[in-house]
């Protein structure tokens, strides 16, 4: 049952080269990476206003006098001289954003269980074709399906991330046409124009053979992107399990992990 399954899978996704990717977009997935502008430092006395409003309805009045008094001495004191820190650790990392840094080390550093406090996990409804909801069926479906996926963004065919506030104008065929021409410098720009935001994919690659190494003070991302392995969890005594898993990890080798 299990091998006759895998041999109607390897039908359906082996009969036509377009479906070794989700698609292909005419716009390189990388495309406004270069230009997108880099996140601003705000404004230190901003950053007390918003402090201080966020308070407010949390406090009496004699708690947010007195916390409205702290934070003006902060401001005028060793909150200035952090502020003048900040910014000129800004200018010397333009490659980045000034919050990387603390972003990654509130998760790297944490001693806390990754499972439950990090980890994202997804839980899906049953497929509308009954057919489809055999587990090794559909762990299949999903796992060729992440596959294409990995494999269009790595040979530049995913779609780029854009935020349209006017889709009539920049989520269209015309607009990708002309926007692939202009340079990967100024291409933010030029969906700016037409008010669509392109965000950031800098994170993808992390997606697929990326690990948490453990260290001892910080951990660290490790990412083999040459690796061609794929790795299945299961509890089971069940012999046939095993010789459906083998089959499927055959079919994958085949199709959709070969060389470029």
């Amino acid at each position: 049952m299990a091998a006759r399954q895998l041999v109607l899978l390897r039908r359906g996704y082996s009969s036509a080269g377009a479906a070794e990717y989700l698609h292909r977009s005419i716009v390189p997935t990388m495309h406004y990476q270069k230009s997108l502008p880099r996140l601003p430092v705000p404004k230190l006395e901003d950053t007390i206003k918003r402090y201080l409003n966020a308070q407010k309805p949390l406090l009496n009045d004699d708690q947010f006098r007195k916390t409205e008094e702290l934070a003006h001495q902060f401001e005028k004191g060793i909150g200035r001289e952090l502020h003048e820190q900040l910014v000129a650790q800004d200018k010397q990392n333009k490659h980045t954003s000034y919050i990387t840094g603390p972003w990654f080390d509130m998760y790297l550093k944490s001693r806390d269980p990754v499972v439950l406090n990090f980890n994202a996990f997804m839980s899906f409804n049953p497929d509308p074709k009954s057919e489809y909801n055999d587990q090794l069926t559909r762990a299949t479906n999903m796992t060729v399906s992440a596959v294409r996926f990995m494999k269009t963004f790595r040979a530049g065919y995913l779609e780029p991330e854009v935020f349209h506030l006017n889709p009539e104008k920049s989520d269209t065929e015309i607009f990708k046409k002309i926007i692939r021409f202009v340079p990967s410098s100024l291409s933010w720009f030029g969906a700016y124009m037409v008010n669509a935001y392109p965000l950031d994919m800098s994170q993808y690659f992390r997606l697929f053979n990326s690990t948490r190494l453990p260290k001892l003070n910080k951990d660290e991302l490790f990412t083999d992107e040459k690796a061609k392995h794929l790795l299945l969890l299961w509890v089971s005594r069940n012999i046939s399990l095993l010789f459906a898993i083998k089959c499927l990890l055959k079919l994958l080798s085949k199709f959709y992990f070969t060389s470029k």
